[in-house]
């Protein structure tokens, strides 16, 4: 496909990169040149300098050829002013990068009345993904899906834990699993290797592993494999950034107590305006003093959101080892991320990643559409290792009317849940798939782009 992409900074760098690996013909656009020859020594892509809201500029990245124009500036305005000169050119989808709220809440549409295909907050997706993982203390990951109460969880294996040393079959009846509790260990990572595990794989302390469920069963799950397993409630955010806002709104909508330090005494001003009932502090949170007499040792939650990858790894670790429960730490050097998957236990998250994510899923959707299936969501597991693809079923889908047991996958494939009639299912031998159901794939192969392709022969 052909994608131009404005924005050539740490989101747009990062969307460009992951379309590139798909194959797709990408043409940046940015204003800094600088920007653009890094791109360009980095990966196969074509650069137009100059401001994207020009349509002298837009024509000349041939913004009308495009099957996908992607807005990823940090200037809200200049995406949508370039989003809709785009499409008056002949751009079949665009997408813009918002980063003002009221911009996607107000009460008319702004897909509707700037013809949008996907607009996405970065800030607001990131404390999505951070809202989640702290309902889940031992997990590094949690992914859900759009419209259904689907999730995957990924976590470690802890010494002396319930699973060390059982079998997969063995779950249900060891962990007392009733039948719509029922969870399946969809991936496991042992020793850097990632594998799609059957029945008789034998879970080890130490093994990454991601369990996908109903939340509902996903929470008994853990209840169990955890010990004193509970959300986290009292939360410090250490950084009062947008993020934080959005944060502090999602936690206090579930009864959270959230405490915001930042050292900026207008930004105090600001969040106690906006943010009723959470505790702001104007203090550097990076005093250890300071961390302490803000109830550190108290909070349940702590999250680093500061723009300095260094001071939120460091001081996350910190929190960590004065026993908060759940650490979350804001990272965007993507070597960070590598780096500390191994040496720090607590979860590291990206927000360029996410929205990155987020739009790639949408552009292999894009890709990738027949009658047989559609792509609706697609998720990283394992740092890009495993993919969990959510399809819809087409109706000329040759899986339709085929039991699990009929059917025969091709091998590092599972089929991990079934979504029909918005009830989400757990599969076994006897489940098929109809038109219209949403079935959830998750593989090691990176050629399977449609539903068919998981099976053999």
């Amino acid at each position: 496909m052909n994608i131009v992409i404005a924005g050539a900074g740490k989101v747009g760098f990062t969307i460009a990169e992951r379309l590139c690996r798909e194959g797709h013909d990408i043409t940046l656009i940015d204003e800094k040149r600088a920007s653009l020859d890094n791109a360009a020594n980095s990966m196969d892509v074509m650069g137009v300098c100059g401001s994207c809201a020009a349509p002298s500029v837009l024509k000349e990245a041939e913004a009308g050829e495009a099957d996908v124009f992607i807005a990823a500036t940090g200037n809200d305005e200049a995406n949508l002013v370039a989003c809709q000169f785009a499409r008056k050119m002949g751009a079949k989808h665009t997408i813009a990068r918002l980063r003002n709220q009221e911009y996607l809440d107000s009460g008319e549409s702004l897909r509707e009345i700037m013809d949008l295909n996907l607009a996405i907050n970065p800030d607001y997706v990131t404390a999505e993904v951070i809202s989640r993982v702290l309902q889940f203390p031992a997990a590094t990951q949690v992914d859900s899906f759009p419209d259904c109460e689907l999730e995957i969880v990924t976590f470690r294996i802890g010494e002396n834990s319930r699973l060390d040393g059982m079998k997969l079959k063995e779950l249900p009846t060891k962990l007392r699993q009733k039948r719509g509790e029922r969870v399946l260990v969809c991936c496991a990572e042992r020793g850097g290797e990632f594998r799609i595990p059957d029945g008789n794989f034998e879970l080890h302390a130490g093994d990454r592993i991601s369990v996908t469920a109903p939340t509902h069963a996903l929470r008994h799950f853990f209840k169990e494999v955890t010990v004193n397993y509970k959300p986290a409630k009292r939360v410090i955010l250490l950084g009062g950034s947008r993020i934080a806002v959005h944060l502090t709104q999602l936690l206090q909508s579930t009864g959270g107590q959230v405490t915001i330090l930042d050292r900026n005494y207008a930004r105090c001003q600001t969040l106690s305006e906006l943010l009723r009932g959470a505790d702001i502090i104007c203090a550097d949170g990076a005093d250890i003093t300071v961390l302490q007499q803000s109830g550190l040792y108290e909070a349940d939650g702590f999250v680093a959101l500061t723009n300095y990858d260094e001071d939120n790894i460091i001081l996350s670790m910190y929190a960590e080892k004065a026993g908060v429960e759940k650490v979350v730490s804001k990272v965007n050097n993507d070597k960070f991320i590598a780096l500390l998957r191994d040496v720090f236990p607590d979860s590291t998250l990206s927000p360029k990643n996410i929205v990155a994510e987020r739009i790639e899923g949408y552009v292999r959707g894009l890709a990738h559409a027949s009658d047989k299936s559609t792509i609706e969501a697609l998720y990283y597991l394992g740092d890009k290792n495993v993919t969990a693809t959510e399809f819809k079923v087409g109706e000329k889908a040759a899986v339709i009317g085929r039991t699990l047991a009929e059917m025969k996958l091709k091998p590092g494939v599972l089929l991990a849940a079934v979504v029909h009639g918005g009830k989400v299912i757990v599969p076994d031998g006897g489940t098929t798939l109809e038109k219209g159901d949403r079935a959830v794939v998750v593989t090691t192969d990176r050629s399977i782009l449609n539903l068919d392709d998981i099976l053999a022969g």
